[in-house]
């Protein structure tokens, strides 16, 4: 027998390659990180001898997905229900101006537990104290790539293109390739031309990417058509953004000659649909039937715990779906298998991990997840003729149906259980440096 290092296995298996692949009773060998097999449990049982086993009954086996866009932010639940620009400049900018790098690290292990126990294995990070959030991560176990946010008003104090060099050349490729650094500038209404092509610039010299929020509002549309005499997308044509790996979340305002460029830089510019966030900031609605159908990169992310309040990507794909049913008054749009690949191998080629991540096939990363059928909202179960598997998984499941959650072949999570993050420890570390955070910045609405 062939020894590996885990075969983890349950009574459905779903690989998301092109031929998507299902196995009923499947599993899946690890050794090194890297995916050794995929078949039926019966036949890996026989030919491999694991350190580790995980079976769970009942169980669907798939690959981790992916948020392609998130903040490690603090203070979720205040303030709320303000539009975009008020919201920013009456409660982001005062807190993120009173961040310190503890803080940071508090918040990022609250959002990595978050994402671990929601079946999230690699995240896009876009904020402050990268290093902080890095070394986190070199705990928890997590994939991520993380993108400094910067404002040019700030630049002087706070992230910056400088700086980020600096992370690049300390941070990018460390712990085997799971942890990368990108350029983050935070939006063209808050960052110039100048500063977006410096940063690509660098990029391509480098060999990473940019980060940024694009046409997210009818405010920002405005703002850039009056500084500029430009769109969003066009002001990132020209400053070269679109043509290095690039993530560009929420594209919400997207006209068709925006689409048709988008599409046909595929290969480098990746969209992120981050619904809930949009629904709940009264954003807007992104075109991604259209965005599809053009032939763009489209993945999947949860935006922060501030304008969202969760993290849980079952709930983006279920709401994604909902949104675009409505807003164009048909069922058939979005349907529940273009949901899951967004979320999965959609978001691995927005990431341009797609070689590596998003799908279960033999020399991958062992980014995989298990999630239980075990809960009475998840019956009842058709395996095969027919099957609802994928029906379950994107309208009925939550984060909480997640049991066994592994990134390189190590087992982040079993049975709810973390194993690489105290969460005790975290909670503390959380409502301290949360007190602490309000204070300081809002300290005449500060009450002991």
């Amino acid at each position: 027998m062939t020894e590996c290092d885990l075969l983890l296995s349950g009574s459905y298996l779903l690989t998301m390659n092109d031929e998507d692949t299902c196995i009923r009773n499947g599993a899946i060998a690890v050794r090194d990180g890297k995916i050794l097999c995929v078949g039926s449990r019966d036949e890996l049982e026989k030919e491999y001898t694991a350190k580790e086993s995980i079976y769970h009954e009942n169980s669907v086996i798939l690959p981790g997905l992916i948020n392609a866009h998130t903040h490690e932010t603090l203070t979720r639940g205040l303030h709320e229900d303000l539009p975009l620009m008020r919201w920013l400049n009456e409660v982001c900018y005062p807190v993120e101006a009173n961040y310190t790098p503890d803080d940071i690290s508090a918040a990022s292990l609250m959002t990595q537990l978050e994402l671990i126990r929601g079946g999230v294995t690699t995240f896009v990070d876009i904020f402050r104290y990268a290093d902080r959030a890095i070394e986190t991560a070199r705990r928890s176990g997590m994939r991520a790539i993380f993108t400094p946010q910067f404002f040019d008003a700030t630049s002087d104090k706070l992230e910056s293109i400088d700086k980020t060099v600096d992370l690049i050349k300390k941070y990018n490729g460390i712990e085997n390739g799971r942890i990368h650094v990108w350029f983050g500038p935070h939006a063209p209404y808050t960052v110039g031309e100048e500063s977006y092509a410096r940063a690509a610039e660098l990029a391509g010299k480098l060999g990473v990417g940019v980060h940024t929020h694009l046409c997210e509002t009818e405010d920002e549309m405005k703002i850039v058509k009056e500084q500029y005499h430009k769109s969003p997308v066009k002001m990132m044509q020209d400053a070269g953004v679109l043509d290095v790996p690039c993530i560009l979340a929420h594209t919400i305002y997207l006209t068709d000659d925006d689409i048709a460029l988008l599409a046909e830089k595929k290969e480098t510019a990746g969209l992120v649909y981050n619904p809930v966030s949009n629904l709940k900031l009264a954003d807007g609605i992104a075109r991604i039937p259209d965005m599809l159908a053009a032939g763009c990169t489209v993945g999947m992310g949860t935006d922060s715990n501030l304008s969202n309040n969760g993290l849980d990507m079952f709930n983006e794909m279920r709401i994604g779906s909902y949104m675009q049913k409505t807003a164009r008054k048909d069922p058939t749009v979005c349907p529940c298998r273009t949901m899951l690949k967004m979320a999965t191998r959609g978001s691995a080629k927005v990431l341009k991990m797609d070689d590596r991540i998003g799908s279960l096939e033999k020399g991958k990363c062992a980014d995989v997840i298990a999630v239980s059928f075990q809960e009475p909202h998840m019956w009842p179960i058709y395996y095969e003729k027919p099957s609802n598997i994928v029906e379950q998984l994107v309208y009925s499941a939550r984060a909480a149906d997640v049991v066994t959650t592994v990134v390189d072949g190590k087992v982040l999570m079993d049975n709810r259980k973390v194993r690489t993050i105290d969460i005790e420890e975290a909670f503390s570390r959380v409502q301290e440096c949360a007190a602490s955070l309000y204070r300081r910045s809002f300290p005449d609405k500060y009450k002991e």
